[in-house]
């Protein structure tokens, strides 16, 4: 994949006012980082258009027009990747100078390394033109860090102010997508020609959506705040389905169903039990009282017997052993 570069800092000429249509455009441009595709389809004309109102919008100066192809950065990256890209800092400037402020003056827009920054008064915001690939979100985001940290050192010597500090909590990043290209979820969305649109329900913002703007059949996590973790529950979730084939809504719903059944059924069943369980308890009392019975009779029998033997020795009678056996 080949990147381009706008060589050095291009300052728009303000001597031209830009018409609403090319005032949206370049909103969507450096604000929201849609292709030409996308915005074609977000104001419904034809992608022929938006080149000619683009191209309107470069000849006044607002875009670059003098892109040079510079050395080849990942050119080998896998599709299924996941791809960084919008992200978009608002950073507090730590310390600047009259040069600053001159530019200032003369515009509040420049462009440097694909990259939109927007100039005020103690801060700055970046709208990054850049993408970066890693297996997962944190190889990508690995790598983000690495460029920033470079192209800020850059911008700070372009500009002759301060914006990296140690322990200076003055950069804050308010906007980044995370995007699984080979998209399962994206191929299915294409297929049934319907696009999959998720907001959080925390905040009713924007959280997922599926693309294939860059032919690579994207989804994309897209919350401001959330992106980062929200694709790492994406992708365990699309990995849980790939390699577990675990059962469908559907399917749960069956097997609840049928599992509803099967209690029901075993309830219904066990309706008679506790009448049984009552009668064999009677039965045990009533063995249990006619044993006690027994016993109770056993001993007042064998008391009388001892009393007549006893009784028969004072007399001076002695039975036989036959007698007794009788």
């Amino acid at each position: 994949m080949e990147k381009v570069e706008k060589k050095g800092l291009k300052l728009p000429k303000l001597n031209q006012e830009l018409t609403t249509a090319q005032k949206e455009i370049l909103h969507l441009i450096t604000d929201e980082f849609l292709t030409i595709k996308q915005i074609a389809q977000r104001r419904d004309c034809t992608i022929q258009a938006i080149y000619k109102i683009t191209a309107q919008i470069k000849k006044k100066g607002f875009l670059g027009d003098g892109l040079n192809k510079v050395e080849k950065v990942e050119s080998t990256f896998n599709q299924s990747d996941v791809r960084l890209h919008g992200q978009e800092f608002n950073i507090r400037i730590l310390w600047q100078d009259n040069k600053y402020q001159k530019l200032l003056e003369k515009s509040n827009v420049m462009y440097l390394d694909s990259n939109t920054i927007r100039l005020y008064k103690n801060s700055i915001e970046i709208y990054s033109g850049q993408s970066f690939y890693g297996s997962t979100a944190n190889l990508s985001e690995n790598k983000s860090l690495s460029y920033w940290q470079s192209f800020l050192a850059r911008l700070e010597h372009e500009l002759n102010i301060s914006l990296l500090k140690v322990r200076a909590r003055n950069i804050k990043i308010v906007n980044q997508h995370y995007a699984r290209g080979n998209s399962e979820i994206a191929e299915d969305s294409i297929k049934n020609k319907e696009r999959v649109w998720v907001y959080a329900e925390e905040d009713g913002k924007l959280a997922f959506i599926t693309d294939d703007s860059f032919g690579f059949q994207e989804d994309e996590t897209v919350h401001p705040i959330t992106a980062k973790s929200d694709r790492k529950a994406v992708d365990k979730q699309v990995n849980d389905w790939r390699l577990n084939n675990p059962p469908t809504n559907s399917e749960l719903k069956e097997a609840l169903i049928i599992q509803t059944d099967n209690v029901n059924k075993l309830i219904e069943n066990q309706k008679g039990l506790p009448i049984v369980i009552e009668e064999l308890a009677e039965q045990i009392k009533s063995h249990l009282a006619l044993i006690k019975e027994y016993r109770h009779e056993n001993i007042n029998w064998r008391k009388s017997e001892v009393k007549k033997i006893k009784k028969e020795l004072i007399e001076g009678h002695q039975r036989t052993l036959n007698e007794y056996e009788n």
